[in-house]
């Protein structure tokens, strides 16, 4: 036997002494495990890796992973108020059960880390164990996300509209679907207006936050598929007429979940942010004995100009809808929307969260404290106001330049004496 021979043999005899060089992974399929995220992004929390030789995943730890470009949610540091980083402290967890590994992390956004005039930097797992199991958003296969994959998605027609929706239906332990449960009609905002279904619902939490947060209600959301109302668009009867009319149609479609028993019609809720938060008061003042309780989130103005238009006196935008809110809204009457009056009582009667953020220049807060001091003077009791400041905004990743986006706060805080806690309380 020759000299070289005899070595290879010798150095295969020690190689399998000490176990032989670690076997590659062979990966079969990548699934990234989502959820959504506050400011239209999914956020990654977890990856499961399927391998066809699981021998491969062997003596791996959580320290041979490394997260890259992992970022937070939020547009901001809550501590600094700067800039996103990544995670210090990726969190990482790994299980193994056969051939399926399970690398969980704490959230981060699936587009990355916003770099150098906001360009997206691309997230990375890193395995220095074996390069197989490094995985890029290229290499995922399939995007699970949580909630919005179990919910129901469908059309619903009625009063000359055609309109997509998604469907929340809480369960209980066993999995069975909750009957009679409570009902979160969200009102889109004008930024999602004339999207598709899934660009509207995932830009914010508005289906998927009471459910996060262990509340057994059912969300739901329709996608409004035309332009945003715009400002002073009580100015435009048809523009407040389509608005009026999206609004009978979200209300059909909850007769027919009262009919079948999904819902319970006497724990009816609506919440909505910015032109939603608008169109959450005209869907009150269309059927305000149908509602147990509404939130109008940094509301636009549908009901009486304000965002575009300057007070002619100190008070004349509280004025003008006390005047509005004792007059008349459209309603469907089984061939066109007509005029109807509006049950100011029922209406001042039903409880209503007002929240705002102090600093938001797209829809100003003295929207919201018109509507509220408008329904004060009218005989209303049992409404509440909570305007943000610039600091709290800052506790959930949002800067005083975007302060707008006052639903984030909203969606994310059930601490006592918030609105959703509120919310929560009378369900």
């Amino acid at each position: 036997m020759k000299l070289r021979t005899l070595l290879f043999c010798a150095s295969a005899f020690a190689a399998a002494a000490c176990g032989g060089p670690k076997e590659q992974a062979v990966v079969e399929n990548i699934v990234a495990h989502t959820k959504v995220g506050d400011i239209g992004s999914l956020m990654v929390n977890a990856i499961e890796i399927t391998v066809s030789n699981p021998k491969a995943l062997k003596g791996l730890t959580a320290a041979d992973f490394d997260l890259v470009n992992n970022a937070p949610d939020g547009f901001v540091d809550p501590a600094t108020g700067e800039g996103l980083k990544a995670h210090e402290d990726d969190g990482i967890v790994i299980t193994k059960k056969k051939n399926v590994l399970r690398i969980e992390a704490k959230p981060f956004n699936i587009s990355g880390l916003r770099g150098q005039f906001w360009r997206s930097e691309p997230w990375k797992l890193v395995c220095s164990a074996d390069s197989n199991l490094s995985v890029t958003l290229d290499k995922v296969n399939d995007k699970r996300i949580a909630v919005l994959d179990d919910c129901i998605k469908g059309s619903f027609t009625y009063a000359g509209l055609t309109r997509e929706y998604i469907l929340h239906l809480p369960k209980d332990e066993k999995g069975n679907v909750i009957e009679n449960a409570p009902l979160l009609v969200w009102q889109i905002g004008g930024g999602e207006y004339n999207r598709d279904l899934m660009t509207a619902v995932t830009a914010n939490r508005c289906v998927t936050s009471l459910p996060e947060a262990g509340v057994p209600c059912a969300t739901l959301m329709f996608a409004i598929a035309n332009p945003n109302y715009s400002y002073s668009a009580s100015l435009d009867p048809e523009k407040i007429k389509l608005v009026d009319r999206n609004n009978a149609l979200q209300m059909a479609f909850i007769d027919t979940l009262i009919a079948e028993g999904k819902v319970d019609g006497s724990r009816l809720f609506c919440a909505g942010a910015s032109s939603g938060g608008g169109c959450t008061m005209r869907f009150m003042m269309q059927f305000p004995d149908r509602f147990k309780a509404a939130i109008p989130c940094c509301a636009m103005d549908p009901i009486v100009p304000i965002h575009k238009a300057q007070e002619k006196y100190d008070g004349q935008f509280t004025d003008d809808i006390v005047t509005a809110f004792q007059d008349k809204v459209y309603k469907w009457n089984g061939t066109d929307m007509e005029l109807a009056d509006i049950d100011t009582k029922a209406f001042c009667e039903l409880p209503m969260y007002f929240v705002h953020a102090d600093s938001d220049t797209t829809c100003k807060v003295i929207s919201s404290h018109a509507y509220y001091n408008a329904r004060k003077r009218l005989g209303a009791t049992s409404d509440l106001i909570q305007i943000y400041d610039d600091a709290y905004m800052q506790e959930f990743g949002i800067p005083v330049m975007i302060s707008h986006f006052s639903w984030v706060p909203l969606l994310n805080d059930y601490s006592e004496g918030t609105a959703m806690n509120w919310l929560v309380k009378q369900m």
